[in-house]
């Protein structure tokens, strides 16, 4: 009886130590919708402005995920941006869309960076931090086959930080 009393101890304050534990995630931006027809690409540029020097830059890394308008996933890449360089991902809408011919799609991009943990000797409540890196994005949408930027949008809105906390039943 003292050794199941003795579990029951350890198994609840272990649960209440994982409650009280988050887990830093990523922050999320997103490109308003575009259209893409038949015979376009998007194009989702990553900008690193990086720091003036002597300071050193940080390599940015982030994930590029495009959607469909219904919300369902065309494609996702994964970036590293240098300091004072740029990335892109493109959306072919033939290959990756499949799109028939004389048709149209509305997209949208996301970009997520990984939070920073807290550091170790910190409290398991210190949130996760904001990653250290900025990246500028723009969206635009060409001509597959001349290259002509037919659209282009800047504007990108933080779909917020996530944080999972676990939860214990």
């Amino acid at each position: 009886m003292f050794g199941t009393s003795r579990l029951m101890c350890v198994l609840t304050m272990g649960a209440i130590a994982l409650s009280a534990q988050t887990i830093p995630a990523e922050t999320v931006s997103t490109t308003a919708m575009i259209g893409i027809a038949t015979g376009q690409t998007a194009r989702l540029n990553l900008l690193n402005p990086g720091v003036l020097p002597p300071a050193l830059g940080v390599i940015c890394t982030a994930e590029v995920t495009y959607f469909d308008g219904a919300g369902a996933v065309k494609k996702t890449a994964p970036v590293a941006v240098a300091p004072g360089t740029s990335q892109y991902v493109d959306l072919h809408s033939d290959t990756d869309l499949d799109l028939a011919s004389a048709s149209r799609e509305e997209i949208r991009a996301t970009v997520a960076m990984p939070a920073i943990p807290p550091p170790a000797t910190s409290s398991s409540a210190t949130p996760p931090t904001p990653a250290a890196c900025k990246l500028i994005a723009t969206l635009e949408i060409f001509d597959s086959i001349t290259g002509r930027t037919e659209a282009l949008t800047g504007k990108v809105e933080a779909v917020g930080s996530v944080v999972a906390t676990p939860v214990v039943n």
